[in-house]
């Protein structure tokens, strides 16, 4: 601030000096050449005045030849070169007022002088005595009369190139330039000292504000002057008093709420009318993965989320109170609440936007939606035929036992269906619910895969599949339920005999590679298309739907499967080129017995 007031007193004077000596100066210029201008007119004229017309005339009127008259008149025209100040940088002429020829000098008897102005009027018979140094140069004609008629007489005529003049005026403005310099340092000098008596008494003042600008507004001021100004930095500790005490109250509830905002999961954004961000927490910064939240604009980023909201409408529509909109952000789903907040309960200060993520509640309740779909779907086949298989027995088929043992056994296998499709989903909600009940022990898994791969030889042979099982490395004994560990993988095993035809192989791998054991199951078959394989595990997901159910497939296996797997810990995952193989990894962590 006082170097402010500084360079603005030294700016002052600075201006001051420099206006006085550019005044100054222009005068002293001017004087330069309005006497140098007098001083030229006045030689002439008085020159034109003395005795010299009359030898001028003597000599060109009388009979001498030119030889000898003209050097006469150039010795008559160097006595008075004195009064005229001729020199190099002035020269004066006699000329012929016929056609401004020269007759002296004698040199230059052979030309004509340039036409002016002045030289035009003197051949006229009247005064050339317009002298302007703005000109190229100064000059002066004065007519001499010869007889009756203007062309018989003769010119006196002066010229000056201004040499002189410019001379002077370079040296006037050197002295107005060191002027200059001399006044700017007196000025920077008086400046310095002006503002440092001036503002003495207000730094006081200032330190006082700029210990408030930083927060500290106890009183901390020991020397406090007597007067005026000593009561106006006693009224500032008061008030820095007052501030701090509040300040500290504002700033504990400022705290607390920001601490409230952080750890709540719902996102918070407020903007002020100018449409800029006053608040945003981390929740918010995290959804709309917003990096920069001074380049928000409330209209543009609300418009580009197709809320159809503009800050016009809360600023200055009276039905326009809390909104509510509900966004799609990627695959975010968001509930968004819009609330304006006033300043001193009359003027709308911005808007608060509360933003709920509710993409797992969305997700959940259209799984539950697609789960109540595909279980009502899966029971209604069942159902349907069970129906029709018991009217028709109750309709008369009941004497024919062949028919009717037929019919049971449809019935019967229905069921059998429906009763493992209902304990597949029991133990589906067993893990939804992380109900653990995984017994573990230590077992060897290389006798469970031998076992498996002699219980389905049979079958696959019967379809023409070749099985085998090999051992990659060494195994040591895993520590998991045994009986779920079998079921996952007889359900990958069975898969792959189901859907694979006649001349197809199917090899399952063991081994132990770093911390984990690894189970593989390969098969020929004609593999799985890339867009269902991240759909494989869900649940009620087949991949030939048609084809499924009429093996019997319920689409629930390989879910159980995944979540078997990732109940140990373990990880599985499906690697399939439709039309050449399907291939299926678990892996499971390796714990050492005790």
């Amino acid at each position: 601030m006082f170097r402010q007031l500084y360079w603005k007193l030294t700016g002052l004077v600075i201006v001051a000096v420099f206006v006085a000596v550019i005044i100054t100066g222009s005068l002293g210029i001017f004087n330069v050449i309005e006497s140098y201008e007098a001083d030229f007119s006045a030689s002439v004229e008085e020159v034109a005045k003395s005795d010299l017309a009359d030898s001028i005339l003597y000599l060109m009127n009388s009979e001498t030849a030119d030889e000898i008259r003209l050097p006469q008149l150039e010795a008559v025209l160097n006595t008075y070169a004195g009064k005229l100040g001729l020199d190099e940088n002035r020269a004066g002429y006699i000329l012929s007022a016929r056609d401004a020829g020269v007759i002296v000098p004698s040199s230059l008897s052979s030309s004509q002088m340039t036409i002016t102005d002045n030289l035009l009027n003197a051949m006229r018979g009247g005064k050339g005595d317009k002298v302007s140094a703005y000109s190229e140069f100064l000059d002066m004609a004065c007519f001499i009369k010869n007889g009756n008629q203007v062309t018989d007489g003769y010119i006196l005529y002066v010229r000056d190139n201004k040499t002189e003049l410019n001379i002077l005026i370079q040296r006037t403005v050197s002295q107005v330039l060191w002027a200059m310099l001399i006044g700017f340092i007196i000025s920077v000098l008086i400046g310095f000292a002006t503002a440092r008596i001036m503002s003495k008494p207000l730094r006081l003042i200032s330190k006082r504000v700029e210990q408030f600008t930083k927060g500290n507004f106890a009183p901390s001021l020991d020397k406090v002057p007597d007067g005026e100004m000593g009561d106006l930095v006693r009224s500032f500790n008061s008030i820095g008093m007052v501030m701090n005490r509040n300040l500290k109250q504002i700033s504990a509830e400022k705290h607390k709420i920001e601490v409230m905002l952080e750890h709540i999961d719902n996102g918070i954004i407020a903007f002020d009318t100018r449409q800029k961000v006053v608040h945003i927490n981390t929740a918010a910064a995290k959804m709309f993965d917003i990096s920069n939240p001074d380049e928000l604009i409330f209209d543009n980023f609300f418009d580009k989320l197709e809320t159809g909201l503009c800050m016009a409408q809360f600023m200055y529509l009276d039905t326009s109170k809390s909104q509510k909109r509900d966004l799609l952000v990627g695959e975010k789903h968001i509930n968004g609440y819009f609330a304006p907040f006033k300043m001193d309960n009359e003027r709308i200060a911005g808007v608060v936007c509360l933003f709920e993520d509710v993409t797992e509640q969305f997700n959940l309740e259209a799984a539950r939606q697609k789960f109540v779909a595909e279980v009502s779907h899966e029971l209604k086949t069942p159902l349907t035929t069970i129906r029709t298989y018991t009217e028709t027995l109750l309709n008369g088929y009941l004497d024919d036992k062949k028919m009717t043992t037929s019919l049971l056994t449809t019935v019967q296998n229905e069921t059998d269906k429906m009763t493992a499709m209902v304990n597949n989903l029991l133990l589906l909600n067993r893990f939804d619910m992380q109900i653990s009940d995984i017994s573990k022990e230590f077992f060897s898994l290389d006798d469970m895969l031998r076992r498996l791969e002699n219980m389905f030889r049979l079958e696959a042979e019967k379809k023409g599949l070749s099985i085998s099982y090999n051992r990659t490395t060494e195994l040591i004994d895993v520590y998991a339920d045994q009986d779920k560990i079998e079921r996952a993988v007889k359900n990958i095993i069975s898969n792959s005999i189901k859907y694979c035809s006649k001349g197809d192989k199917i090899q399952i791998f063991a081994g132990q590679l770093y911390n984990n054991i690894y189970i593989k199951v390969e098969d020929s078959g004609k593999g799985i298309p890339k867009s269902d394989l991240e759909h494989v595990f869900e649940r009620f997901y087949r991949v030939d739907k048609d084809r499924s159910r009429e093996r019997g497939g319920t689409g629930l296996g390989l879910a159980i499967t995944k979540e078997i797997i990732e109940g140990h810990n373990g990880t599985i995952q499906i690697e399939s080129e439709f039309g050449r193989f399907t291939r299926v990894t678990i892996n499971l962590p390796v714990t050492v017995q005790e």
